[in-house]
């Protein structure tokens, strides 16, 4: 899926055994999730733990119930259970490529716009092409429908997170939003 590869389903264990095999993907983003909290627990802007902890854990198994439904609404149910396998096995390259990288940048180069912008690049690609990709091809949909399957996961996400934040940690969902309403015009 990395490399954009049209037959890039038939490296996947696609049977119903590997559909539950495809949830160990959060044993192998663990050690990555955990040198995260370590090295960025002093960051600004930072999440409570709490918080990042829970929606690390409940991210995959939360995203495969909600998708089975959506998917089902959206009369492309058939192979939803290629699209969770190679979303789970997706979701671990990306976030462990992605979270390697920020904290390699943020060790080198700390205060340097440059690394932003390479980590902004390298979250496009893995985290908006290449899972525009995969819904593509595992769900044997067209481009376009797979552009609004994968603005519907991140509209998903983005609400689990706040939704989680609210319940978890208020003072800090309070602080987000009212800072997002006193924009400088």
């Amino acid at each position: 899926m990395i490399k954009i590869n049209p037959k890039a389903m038939d490296y996947f264990d696609l049977s119903s055994d590997g559909f539950w095999k495809s949830f160990w993907a959060i044993a192998v983003m663990l050690p990555v999730f955990i040198l995260s909290i370590i090295y960025g627990a002093q960051a600004e802007g930072r999440l409570p733990v709490a918080t990042e902890v829970i929606f690390f854990f409940i991210t995959l198994p939360l995203t495969a119930v909600v998708m089975y439904y959506f998917t089902r609404f959206m009369k492309i149910g058939t192979n939803y259970p290629s699209m969770i396998i190679a979303s789970n096995w997706i979701t671990a390259i990306n976030y462990n490529i992605l979270v390697v990288a920020g904290l390699i940048m943020n060790l080198l180069a700390p205060e340097n716009k440059m690394s932003l912008i390479v980590i902004y690049l390298l979250s496009f690609y893995f985290g908006v092409y290449v899972v525009w990709f995969m819904y593509k091809t595992s769900l044997k949909i067209s481009g376009f429908l797979a552009a609004g399957v994968l603005l519907f996961d991140i509209l998903f996400s983005w609400s689990a997170r706040v939704m989680l934040l609210k319940v978890l940690d208020p003072e800090i969902y309070n602080k987000m939003f009212a800072a997002a309403n006193n924009l400088p015009s």
